[in-house]
């Protein structure tokens, strides 16, 4: 009879383990490496690359009349008059800080650019990685990439235990 009773006890541990460790599934997956598998991306980084395309040969065109304005100005500066060289030099500075002002807003314009054509499968990614969580049993769902969370289910929210604890309504 003892024999029963504690096979039957190390069952009911068994049992009651088993339930906490479902209670608690986590997982966990490298959404860059995923995202960079998926079509959506392939085709997202062929349109942007046709979007930065013209940008770059803009940006190129410019420092190469930046350039050769430059190489000009050094064979000529000690034949220019002072009013002159000055006119050049401050020509030569607008010419390079406009090329730079140029190169930051372009690079604002093209992650904003990647930025929306990227959302599309990042929305995609987002939809599958809570089905799955769902599906399965998930509670929680981390990018290991980022050490962001990417699911969790709201019943695991301790927002309103920590606010209470500080005594913020």
């Amino acid at each position: 009879m003892k024999k029963y009773t504690f096979l039957l006890l190390i069952f009911l541990v068994n049992i009651s383990f088993s339930v906490v460790a479902q209670k608690f599934k986590y997982g966990y997956i490298n959404a860059d490496k995923i995202l960079q598998e998926m079509p959506d991306i392939a085709e997202a980084n062929k349109k942007l690359e046709a979007y930065i395309k013209p940008i770059n040969e803009y940006i190129l065109a410019k420092n190469k009349e930046y350039q050769k304005k430059m190489k000009e100005f050094n064979a000529d500066k000690d034949k220019l008059s002072d009013f002159l060289r000055k006119e050049k030099e401050n020509e030569l500075t607008k010419m390079q800080v406009d090329l730079k002002q140029f190169q930051l807003n372009a690079q604002k314009e093209i992650n904003q650019k990647k930025a929306m054509l990227y959302q599309k499968a990042i929305d995609k990614l987002k939809k599958a990685i809570n089905e799955v969580a769902r599906e399965n049993d998930y509670r929680f769902i981390i990018d290991n990439s980022e050490g962001v969370l990417l699911y969790f289910e709201a019943q695991d929210n301790v927002e309103p235990l920590v606010k209470k604890k500080l005594g913020i309504k």
